[in-house]
């Protein structure tokens, strides 16, 4: 079965990891070839082959693919790094993590082009269905203040302090869907009202840690998935087998389908 008609697929913090990217996009085009893929954000740092994200990118948008890049938290941070690198600044003076990226990049001849994707993602905080039925940001959404007039900054960077409770858990829907990623969970979250609708979709399911990449099609409510090649890190001790079997739970005890094969 393939579904032909406009989707938009979110694809969840890559994080360099350009091998399971190439993986889940195989993946993606079984089922919506040609689709709309919209990056959450955090496209490079942290996994082994950003130049392999880069590639992804810019072959699939000269086969006339389109792509969309939202602004992420370690976008911002790698934006500023490259900043002081053009500027002359030597690699052992940047953050360790930014750096070791750079390192690849230059390494790979990409760094030019990494740093234009770069700059393009910090430029857009936010896309939105025209009909205002869904929204893809990185972050999240100050539920006191919704959609609109949520800062950017908080939009990017929101996270839960130690004991409080995530912005998805004071979230009711009246935004519409939101789609971020930002804050890695063993598995994808999906919030629904008392009829079904999914109003929350939170899709960082911590690839460069070990779990899993993930893709979401917000017309057909549908997750595509792919296991981490990455070794555990951060917390992240094996991905559990929801991650890759054709059904999938969401931390909400509502069932998200999952096109795992």
């Amino acid at each position: 079965m393939v579904l032909v008609r406009t989707s938009t697929l979110a694809i969840g913090d890559v994080h360099g990891c350009g091998e399971e990217l190439a993986d889940l996009l195989a993946r993606c085009d079984r089922w919506y070839p040609g689709g709309r893929l919209v990056f959450v954000g955090d496209l490079f740092t942290k996994g082994p082959h950003p130049e392999l994200v880069v590639d992804l990118i810019l072959r699939r948008r000269r086969e006339g693919q389109r792509i969309d890049l939202i602004c992420g938290n370690h976008d911002l941070r790698l934006r500023d790094a490259l900043r002081r690198r053009a500027q002359g600044a030597h690699l052992d003076t940047l953050p360790e993590t930014e750096a070791s990226t750079i390192r690849q990049l230059e390494r790979r001849d990409m760094l030019d082009a990494a740093s234009d994707l770069t700059s393009e993602a910090c430029g857009r905080i936010q896309i939105r269905d025209p009909r205002k039925r869904w929204v893809i940001v990185h972050g999240g959404i100050d539920p006191a203040l919704g959609l609109d007039a949520t800062p950017d900054h908080v939009k990017i960077q929101i996270k839960a302090l130690e004991g409080m409770p995530h912005w998805w858990e004071r979230y009711d829907g009246r935004d519409g869907l939101i789609v971020v990623g930002h804050k890695p969970l063993w598995a994808p979250l999906i919030r629904r009202s008392a009829g079904g609708e999914p109003f929350v979709a939170v899709i960082d399911t911590g690839c460069a840690y070990g779990g899993a990449l993930t893709a979401y099609c917000v017309e057909d409510d549908r997750l595509i998935q792919v296991a981490s090649r990455q070794p555990p890190s951060n917390g992240f001790t094996g991905p559990p087998a929801e991650l890759i079997e054709p059904t999938t739970r969401s931390a909400s005890g509502v069932l998200a389908r999952t096109l795992a094969k």
